[in-house]
Order: C-alpha cells, then sequence, then structure tokens
C-alpha cells in the first residue's frame, strides 16, 4: 500500500474510517478477493488483494518514495470492530483534484455502508483539504453505486460509451463533487 502523508481517523454513526495495517490483513482475507467485489471495478482482484498479507510488504524497500497525497482509509464496522470495506481519494493531483472509489464486503451491501462512509469523507475533504473537485467514474450497470454517488449530492456530468474504464470496454458514468456544491449544501442545511 502506498504511504500516504496524512490518513486522519474519522468516525460516523456506525463506522471508524482510519489507516489499514497489517493486522486488518484477516478481515480484508474474508472479502477482498471474491470476484464478485470486481464485477464493475474494471479489472480482476490482484495478487495481494487475492492475499491482503501482501498489500503491507514492501517489493522494494531500498527505493525512496515521495509519500503520496492520496487519501485510504479502511471502513472498520463499530458492532464488531471488523474491516468491512475501503474508501479512497485517490491520483489526487496538485492537491487540487482526487478520484473516488470503495468497495465493500457483500455481507454490508445495500446496508447504506458506502454512502454513510462516503458522506464522511466529503465532509473531510472539503473542510480539511485544500481539495476543490472530486471525481468518479462507474459502470451504467452498477445501479448500486450509481445511487451511492448520486445520494451523496454527486452531479452526473456525463456517460462515456463503450470507453475503457481502468482494463475493461464499457459504457460508463461520470460523476463530479465540487467545493462549491458542498458549500451550497451546508447552507442549505
Amino acid at each position: 500500500m502506498k504511504e500516504c502523508l496524512w490518513i486522519p481517523n474519522l468516525e460516523t454513526k456506525r463506522l471508524f474510517l482510519r489507516k489499514l495495517t497489517a493486522n486488518d490483513a484477516d478481515d480484508l482475507r474474508e472479502w477482498l478477493g471474491l470476484d464478485i467485489i470486481y464485477k464493475f471495478w474494471g479489472r480482476s482482484a490482484s495478487k495481494g488483494e487475492k492475499n491482503p498479507e501482501l498489500l503491507f510488504i514492501d517489493p522494494r524497500p531500498n527505493v525512496k518514495r515521495k509519500p503520496s497525497h492520496d487519501f485510504a482509509w479502511g471502513i472498520v464496522n463499530k458492532e464488531d470492530n471488523k474491516v468491512i470495506g475501503m474508501i479512497e481519494i485517490f491520483n489526487v493531483e496538485n492537491d487540487r483534484l482526487g478520484n473516488v472509489a470503495y468497495r465493500i464486503s457483500p455481507n454490508f451491501w445495500n446496508k447504506g455502508i458506502c454512502t454513510e462512509a462516503l458522506n464522511r469523507v466529503i465532509d473531510f475533504i472539503f473542510s480539511e483539504t485544500k481539495i476543490d473537485r472530486l471525481h468518479a467514474e462507474v459502470d451504467v450497470e452498477n445501479a448500486a453505486s450509481n445511487a451511492v454517488l448520486k445520494k451523496c449530492g454527486f452531479t452526473h456530468e456525463g456517460c462515456i460509451r463503450n470507453g475503457k474504464m481502468v482494463s475493461i470496454y464499457c459504457t460508463y458514468n461520470i460523476y463530479g463533487y465540487i467545493r462549491n456544491d458542498f458549500s451550497n449544501q451546508q447552507k442549505n442545511s
């Protein structure tokens, strides 16, 4: 896993969002490598996702790397303190734009977990960082993920027909959420 500059712990009613550690490998092993997780992910599970302990081993420990400006959290269920998902703001450019990705154990699908986690991350991003735009690309057939983004206030900005998303060709929606959207939402709440 990339070493991020700063990953604050975040909390919601049902969840803790925190940096993943090697101690989380057993929880991740229960769901992270399942094929169903990757149906709309744009690729298959990697070797590290199928064997999560590998995610925490640096394959080239002698290489000095710049710290990442990305944010990556494990989604922890408060009820049993298990890691049930992941949420990331990645490919952060010039501390201004970032892409959104999330995935969750199938045991927790359709329970509002991703919506709850993403809303907390949006609040953090626009309250505590300089990032001005969040961006997401979602396969049009992934009804659940499209619904999460809409519930969280993302604007549908377009659709790419038969385009390349990660390493597959599909039709996918583009969503955006900008700082002004957040400010307007705060004023109206």
